[in-house]
């Protein structure tokens, strides 16, 4: 059974009690930055004596670890960080999505109703 140690600023998982078909997810950063790229669900596959097997949904490849390592950017579901990061990482995707959207659309698509809702939400930001 994982479950997470640490305080509300650092937490990590304790995978010293961990057991063959744990799930958990996976928070990856961008290289140097603090900005969310992915999440990732990831399940143990095998525990021995001293490390910990896993892999990642949908990929062939495994990694494991130490059991006595700490694991910083792994969490449970259950967990109100992870909830709060996993929340904030699909709404910033969206926004992305629909700023994409909007640079690759023509002028003509931008009608009197588009443009006065996005001037509407523009008002209310400042």
């Amino acid at each position: 059974m994982l479950r997470t140690q640490g305080n509300a600023q650092y937490r990590f998982l304790d995978f010293r009690d961990a057991e063959p078909g744990d799930r958990f997810c996976c928070v990856r950063h961008t290289p140097y930055g603090n900005r969310v790229c992915a999440l990732e669900m990831a399940e143990v596959i095998a525990v021995d004596a001293k490390r910990v097997h896993c892999q990642l949904a949908g990929r062939k490849k495994r990694w494991s670890f130490r059991k006595t390592a700490e694991q910083p950017d792994c969490y449970v579901e259950e967990d109100p960080l992870f909830q709060s990061i996993a929340l904030r990482f699909r709404q910033a995707e969206r926004v992305e999505r629909i700023k994409g959207w909007i640079q690759k659309a023509p002028v003509e698509a931008f009608d009197d109703r588009v443009c006065a809702a996005i001037e509407n939400w523009h008002r209310r930001r400042e």
